[in-house]
C-alpha cells in the first residue's frame, strides 16, 4: 500500500527534510463526491505560492462566493522556495489543503502516491477546454489529476534600442541559431565596452536549454526500452545544443557561467545590459517596471534544425483526503471555469489556460506582443517531468555549469549528467 511514510522516502531523495509520517495509514475514501449546491455550506482551504497573484485569486474567490455564499474559502500563500517543502510536510501529516497549486515537476510524485484526487468525473470540468499538451502534463495513468490554471511558453525578448545602436535589425520572425549568434556577437562587439552583452547566457532549463536540445533533435526525458524513462542528456541533439552555447561563451559572445551565477540573465536584460533574452511570458510582469521598458519587444522563439518550444503551467489540484469534497469540488470546478480564467487574465496575473480567454491577458499588457506566447502553445512540447523530477533537477543545477565551464570535457560531463539522471529514473521504477 502507498503510504505517507513512503512519500516521505521519495521526498527525502531530493534532500528535503520532513517530519515523520503516522504509524498506521488510515483508510482513505478517494471517491469523488458530487459538488456542493449553491445553497450548501462548507469550509475549505486553498494554497498558492505567488503573492503577486493573491489579488487575482481573491477576485476569483469573491466571484465564487456570489454563487456559493455559504462556502468559506481560506487562502494561504507561501514563497515558491519553501512551497513544496511545506506541501510535503502537510502530506506526511495528513494535512494537505483541500485545493492547492501544483506544478509539472512535482505533479507525478503526488499523483503516483495517491495524494491527488482523480478528477475524471468532476462536474463542469472538460479537458478539451485547455491545450492538449498542457492537460497531458497533468494526466497520470490516463486520468486527469489537476486542472490547468495558466501556461507559459518561451519566446525571444529583445531591446530594440541596443540592437539598433549595434546596427542589428530587430527580429520580425523566428531567427535561426546562426542569426541569433550573429546578432549576439554584433551587439557584444559593438557595445561590450559599456558592459552590454548581445545575450546574457545562463543555464535556465525551461527557458534556454530544453528548447535548444529539442530544436537540435534531442530530448531531455523519453521512454526507453520497456517503457522505462531515460535521460537524453547524452543524445547527439543535447551535445549539439550544449556545444552551441559553449561556443558563444568561448568566443566571448555571451558571459561565462561564473559571471551569470552572480549576474542573473533576466536582471541583465531588465537593466538594459543585454539585448536579447530567451525566456517566458512570466517576464512580462517584471518588465513592466523595467527602466528600459519603452525599448522592449518580443518575437517568436529561435529555431534550430527543428522548431520546438516547451509549455508549462500551474495546475489546480484537490487533496484525495479532503474532508469536505463537495465544497472542494464546487470550488475546483469554478477555478477551472471560463469565468475564473477571464478574471485572472483581466488582472494581468497570468496567461489563462482556458481556450479562448487569452485575448484578455494580451490586452491587459498591450505594450508587449504576448500573442507570440499563445501561438507557441499550439505546437509546444510538455515540460519534461517524472515521478521524482526534483531529484534530477538538482543534478541539472549541479552539472549544467560544469558542462558549460569551458574545461574541454563538455561531452564527458553531459554523459555524466545522463548517467546520474538515469540512476534517479531507475530508482523511480
Amino acid at each position: 500500500m502507498i503510504t505517507r511514510r513512503s512519500l516521505l522516502g521519495a521526498a527525502g531523495a531530493t534532500g528535503v527534510a520532513l517530519v515523520g509520517g503516522c504509524a498506521r495509514e488510515p483508510e482513505i475514501d478517494r471517491s469523488l463526491e458530487p459538488p456542493a449546491a449553491p445553497g450548501d455550506s462548507g469550509a475549505i482551504t486553498f494554497q498558492i505560492w505567488d503573492k503577486a497573484q493573491e489579488s487575482a485569486m481573491q477576485q476569483i474567490i469573491d466571484a465564487f462566493h456570489e454563487q456559493y455564499p455559504d462556502i468559506d474559502v481560506t487562502m494561504s500563500s507561501a514563497a515558491f522556495a519553501s512551497y513544496f517543502e511545506r506541501l510535503r510536510i502537510q502530506a506526511t501529516g495528513d494535512d494537505l489543503p483541500d485545493v492547492f497549486w501544483i506544478n509539472g515537476p512535482n505533479f507525478e510524485l503526488y499523483a503516483s502516491y495517491g495524494m491527488l484526487q482523480d478528477l475524471s468525473g468532476l462536474e463542469g470540468f472538460d479537458p478539451a477546454n485547455y491545450p492538449e499538451n498542457l492537460t497531458e502534463l497533468y494526466t497520470y495513468q490516463g486520468s486527469p489529476y489537476a486542472i490547468p490554471k495558466d501556461f507559459d511558453t518561451i519566446a525571444l525578448w529583445y531591446n530594440r534600442d541596443l540592437l539598433h545602436r549595434a546596427g542589428v535589425d530587430e527580429p520580425t520572425g523566428s531567427w535561426s541559431w546562426e542569426e541569433y549568434r550573429d546578432a549576439s556577437e554584433t551587439v557584444t562587439r559593438a557595445l561590450g565596452g559599456e558592459q552590454i552583452w548581445g545575450n546574457p547566457g545562463g543555464v535556465a532549463n525551461q527557458a534556454y536549454i530544453y528548447p535548444l536540445i529539442m530544436q537540435a533533435g534531442g530530448f531531455v526525458l523519453d521512454e526507453g526500452k520497456e517503457g522505462k524513462a531515460v535521460s537524453g542528456y547524452d543524445s547527439p541533439g543535447a551535445i549539439e545544443a550544449f556545444s552551441f552555447l559553449d561556443g558563444m561563451i568561448r568566443d566571448g559572445i555571451a558571459p561565462d557561467v561564473r559571471y551569470t551565477a552572480e549576474n542573473v540573465p533576466s536582471d541583465l536584460f531588465n537593466s538594459g545590459r543585454a539585448a536579447l533574452l530567451q525566456s517566458g511570458n512570466w517576464e512580462a510582469a517584471q518588465l513592466q517596471d523595467s527602466p528600459v521598458r519603452e525599448h522592449l519587444g518580443v518575437a517568436p522563439l529561435i529555431h534550430g534544425s527543428e522548431e520546438a518550444n516547451v509549455i508549462h503551467g500551474i495546475g489546480y489540484a484537490m487533496s484525495a483526503r479532503s474532508r469536505n469534497k463537495p465544497a472542494a469540488s464546487a470550488f475546483l470546478a469554478f477555478l477551472g471555469s471560463e469565468e475564473a480564467h477571464r478574471i485572472q487574465a483581466e488582472a494581468g496575473a497570468a496567461n489563462p489556460a482556458f481556450v479562448g480567454t487569452n485575448d484578455a491577458y494580451i490586452e491587459a499588457i498591450p505594450e508587449f506582443s504576448l500573442d507570440v506566447f499563445v501561438e507557441a502553445a499550439e505546437t509546444a512540447r510538455p515540460y519534461p517531468a517524472s515521478q521524482n523530477t526534483s531529484a534530477w533537477l538538482q543534478l541539472e543545477e549541479l552539472l549544467f555549469p560544469k558542462i558549460l565551464s569551458g574545461d574541454g570535457e563538455l561531452e564527458k560531463n553531459a554523459v555524466d549528467l545522463a548517467m546520474r539522471m538515469n540512476g534517479v529514473l531507475a530508482d523511480e521504477s
